[in-house]
């Protein structure tokens, strides 16, 4: 490979590569956010090679899509398109050549995940995979910046990530390469929107890396860029702002249990305390899923445990969280309790399976304990979701529409609030639904005044309620 003449910390050098489109950028982990990322670098002129262990991924990418697609292309406005487009015009390739495509790049951003063990340990053996790979690539790293995306723990890239790659390369970190921390940001099913609109925060491993990376994603973005002193700041940026939402749903959570217990709508608490300037509302729920909120609180008390410090309210509020949907199933006895059904046998209808509205991903999905809680008792589940139909799920085959329940079910769970269930069509069919008895709500997304007469309305943090 031809060496290009770029000057040790030249930021003049490394700007005219990224102005005049030269630059060329490997993304590895083409992934819910990788794939985009990889998308957006494209379009802005920039060769791209998209690197991926998934041999179908990758055909699919390169194919523009593929058919069937990728699942979550389809969750993302725009993506599909500019998916297309971009491989079409050769400006993406995506690859299984790691070794190839890596050596080619002058950029390295990592979007591989970082999951949590059943056991709640953090689980970096993917990352770890990845450094070591980009270790092994030895002199052809020199003066490459390297980029983490992940979620990481505070100390992962100074204390593991570096000390892996400078010990597998033989080079020095701010000598022969750079590293930034520039955590993802984006929130599924608005990452292309995300990628333009949300502030990134940089964290690299010497002032050089902040003023290089900074131009990049402030070039490619178009986005604000906030700086701070290295990586593991960067990093608890991203875990904190994740941790504050969870730690405040476990509150909402637990304190509309005890609200509905006083045969209080916390729903209307929530309406009256959210007019004082300095309350932030947040919202009971079945449970919080997906990569981020169930995880993250995982990977600051695992650093915390390696300076001698639990960080309690994050501990108790992520198991208060882990518990919420044992209390939708609990919801789910009190209502076949109400009307006088047996659990075992009673035909159920589960609306909704993916962890968040809209989106197709079933992640650490809430729905996933409560559907084995209900198996577990021997229900008679039917399950449907706009975006798993005919799939299955949990072991269960998804109903191709939610038009089943007219057939004598008398107990319908709203567990996703997906924007199918909240429309005026699907309120009219509940109305039509003759069997109905009752209907638990699991996001409050529904107005007495919109449902079915003669049924038992059973929200998250309200009292149980017969509508006449």
């Amino acid at each position: 490979m031809t060496e290009r003449n770029i000057k040790l910390n030249s930021l003049k050098d490394w700007k005219e590569l990224i102005d005049d489109k030269t630059l060329q950028v490997a993304v590895i982990g083409i992934g819910r956010i990788g794939l985009p990322t990889s998308l957006m670098i494209s379009k802005r002129g920039y060769q791209t090679y998209g690197i991926d262990i998934d041999p179908v991924r990758v055909e699919k990418v390169n194919q523009g899509g593929g058919n069937p697609p990728i699942p979550f292309v389809l969750d993302e406005p725009d993506l599909p398109e500019a998916l297309e487009k971009v491989t079409s015009e050769g400006r993406l390739l995506a690859t299984t050549n790691f070794e190839k495509y890596a050596a080619l790049a002058d950029i390295l951003l990592i979007c591989v995940p970082t999951p949590v063990t059943e056991q709640k340990i953090p689980d970096y053996s993917i990352i770890n995979d990845v450094v070591e790979e980009i270790g092994s690539l030895q002199k052809e790293l020199k003066n490459k910046v390297i980029i983490f995306e992940p979620t990481l723990g505070p100390n992962y890239v100074e204390k593991q990530g570096i000390p892996t790659i400078e010990q597998r390369s033989g080079l020095e970190v701010n000598e022969d390469f750079w590293v930034a921390s520039c955590p993802e940001r984006a929130n599924p099913g608005y990452i292309m929107e995300n990628l333009v609109s949300v502030p990134r925060i940089v964290g690299g491993s010497n002032e050089f890396t902040n003023n290089l990376v900074s131009y990049f994603y402030e070039t490619v973005f178009g986005v604000k860029i906030i700086t701070v002193g290295n990586p593991r700041t960067a990093n608890s940026i991203k875990l904190i702002e994740n941790i504050f939402r969870a730690v405040n749903i476990a509150f909402a959570n637990e304190i509309s249990q005890l609200m509905r217990r006083l045969n209080i709508d916390y729903m209307e608490v929530l309406k009256g305390a959210k007019t004082k300037y300095n309350f932030l509302p947040h919202y009971p729920g079945p449970g919080v899923g997906g990569p981020c909120l169930p995880s993250n609180p995982y990977y600051l008390i695992d650093d915390g445990y390696k300076v001698s410090f639990t960080p309690n309210l994050v501990r108790v509020a992520t198991e208060i969280n882990q518990r919420q949907p044992s209390h939708i199933t609990e919801l789910i006895f009190e209502g076949l309790n109400k009307i006088g059904h047996p659990i075992a046998g009673t035909p159920i209808a589960f609306l909704g399976v993916s962890y968040k509205a809209n989106v197709k991903d079933i992640q650490i999905s809430s729905a996933l304990p409560i559907i084995g809680d209900l198996k577990d008792y021997n229900a008679s589940l039917k399950l449907y979701d706009p975006f798993y139909t005919r799939e299955s799920v949990a072991g269960l085959k998804v109903a191709p529409d939610y038009k089943f329940i007219k057939q004598n079910y008398p107990i319908v769970v709203v567990h996703t609030d997906h924007d199918e269930f909240q429309s005026e069509q699907f309120k009219e069919f509940l109305k039509e639904c003759k069997d109905l008895k009752v209907l638990i709500d699991c996001h409050n997304i529904y107005d007495y005044d919109e449902l079915p007469r003669n049924i038992y309305y059973i929200g998250v943090g309200r009292p149980l309620k017969y509508l006449e």
